[in-house]
């Protein structure tokens, strides 16, 4: 029942920018090019800074990629029953066609570190902390808990700040997974401060917390060193839908289309070259 209601809160309250994703999927699977456009465009920069966040490679050879998987994901459109389902083909195939052949070191340190990430910790740490999805959206298409995803997150910050997560006490990283989850929440005064006593005890998670504030501008230059210029992005929404217009979409079988109505589990693993 709680999950119910759960649902039902998240169908009625979501955002406005949601809802046009939702009436934009709706008509993409009828075929609509340009509301598939529409769609997509609210996916390429956490794309780009995906696959740029993998290895060093070319912004040409970058957005081809992108390209490629956008058209394919048009491909296979029909399989998505809700926005959820398209973030975790989205992603699926993000991970599928990471780039693993190239170098990994970068002038600047943080985008070498963000590279040696595993990659779904990237992922996840991309989409959470560079797009600002919305923390149930990132556990959902990472088929995890929230805390389990905050557990993911604590460690991507200790690496990307040079700690090593393995090199926590069981008590340490608990702290900072708690840490964690009151970032992501509205202030609670008492919840606050019961933490920070925590905290408090442990000289070294405090050090960590703020090494994790520090990082913050530093994750938004890097993040902004593989968004495209306006004619860029043009070009590449240009490019995506010129591919879809003659790529043909695939209907899933009727057994897919009803268990993925229950759970999205029937869909096609997309490889591009």
């Amino acid at each position: 029942m709680s999950s119910l209601r759960s649902y039902l809160f998240r169908l009625t309250h979501a955002t406005p920018e949601r809802k046009a994703s939702r009436a934009h999927l709706k008509l993409a699977k009828t075929g609509d090019t340009e509301a598939y456009l529409a769609l997509a465009a609210n996916y390429l920069d956490l794309s780009l800074v995906y696959f740029g966040g993998c290895l060093r490679e070319s912004p040409t050879t970058r957005f081809a990629r992108v390209e490629q998987v956008f058209t394919a994901l048009w491909q296979h459109l029909p399989y998505a029953e809700r926005v959820s389902d398209f973030e975790f083909m989205l992603a699926s195939a993000l991970l599928d066609n990471a780039p693993d052949n190239g170098p990994l070191a970068s002038p600047e340190a943080l985008v070498t570190k963000l590279r040696l990430l595993a990659p779904k910790n990237r992922f996840a740490f991309i989409a959470y902390e560079f797009e600002n999805w919305p923390l149930r959206w990132v556990a959902l298409v990472m088929r995890i808990r929230p805390r389990a995803l905050h557990s993911l997150l604590s460690q991507a910050r200790c690496e990307l700040c040079g700690i090593s997560w393995q090199s926590l006490t069981a008590e340490e990283r608990q702290c900072l997974e708690d840490i964690s989850i009151s970032m992501d929440q509205s202030p609670n005064l008492r919840a606050n401060k019961a933490l920070s006593n925590r905290v408090a005890t442990f000289p070294r998670v405090s050090e960590i917390k703020a090494l994790w504030l520090e990082l913050r501008p530093e994750l938004v230059e890097v993040r902004h060193r593989y968004l495209p210029e306006p004619d860029d992005r043009e070009q590449l929404l240009g490019n995506i839908l010129k591919g879809i217009r003659t790529a043909p979409m695939t209907q899933p079988p009727l057994v897919a289309r009803v268990v993925n109505t229950l759970h999205f589990a029937r869909h096609a693993k997309i490889k591009v070259s």
